[in-house]
């Protein structure tokens, strides 16, 4: 330091950036995608001293909404989003009357709006998930949790984020490549069964045609595509010639 100010450099944490192209498929039921699959990496990070100054241009100049705080070891203490900027500088508005500022929250943005560093001005504790967390479950985290993205975390060291944008792509997949995966889905749940059923998909919505022995064989294909990651419905026409009952539970 030269006494004229402070130079703070935005540190990334992780590898190069992986191919967003789907996991690869084996034999069998078709894989779920995982959030290695899509989060992104390296990522932006800033230790806890960094000046809060610092940390709006670092925002600014990487154009990320967010960044993980990082202590010297590699762990992550705390996350800085937009928000947070927005709420310290709302607070230093004489006069603006802002309802969240009482309450349960006073400390919390009492401590945001006197933050002169990082580590004042992070919201803490973070809730991470390990690369093989499903894309799936990654995402019922989000919304349980109200949180726009998640550090993923493996060994205590920071090696991406996945964020809500990052979930959204998985109704990016081709429908011609949902179709594939949902002709093996079929084959592995059905076995020759399948043979007698028709998948077509138009804009994510999976359409089955055909004819099955039993209404449960049908009730299963229709169950098993709808929870395929990247369908957006299921039309099922599927006819049966056995209308058997559904299985019962064996706890009852």
């Amino acid at each position: 330091m030269d006494g004229k100010g402070m130079v703070v450099t935005a540190f990334v944490a992780g590898s190069a950036p992986r191919d967003r192209e789907a996991a690869p498929v084996g034999r069998g039921e078709e894989k779920e995608r995982v959030v290695r699959d899509v989060m992104t990496s390296p990522v932006v990070t800033v230790p806890p001293d960094t000046p809060v100054k610092a940390v709006a241009e670092i925002l600014l100049s990487n154009r990320v909404s967010a960044v993980p705080v990082v202590d010297a070891h590699g762990h992550v203490v705390g996350m800085i989003s937009e928000a947070d900027l927005l709420v310290k500088e709302l607070a230093q508005g004489s006069g603006t009357h802002l309802p969240w500022f009482e309450g349960s929250h006073a400390q919390d943005i009492r401590r945001r709006r006197e933050a002169v560093t990082a580590q004042g001005l992070m919201s803490a504790p973070v809730i991470s998930v390990h690369p093989d967390t499903t894309v799936r479950q990654a995402a019922k985290t989000m919304c349980e949790k109200r949180i726009k993205r998640l550090p993923v975390v493996t060994g205590g060291w920071l090696v991406g984020i996945i964020s809500r944008a990052d979930v959204l792509r998985v109704y990016l997949l081709p429908d011609e490549q949902l179709r594939r995966h949902a002709e093996r889905i079929l084959r592995w749940a059905l076995g020759p069964a399948a043979n007698h059923l028709v998948v077509a998909v138009q804009e994510g919505v999976v359409i089955i045609t055909g004819e099955v022995e039993t209404r449960c064989e049908a009730e299963l294909a229709s169950r098993l595509l709808g929870r395929m990651e990247g369908v957006v419905g299921v039309d099922t026409r599927v006819q049966w010639r056995v209308d058997d009952p559904p299985a019962t539970p064996s706890w009852r």
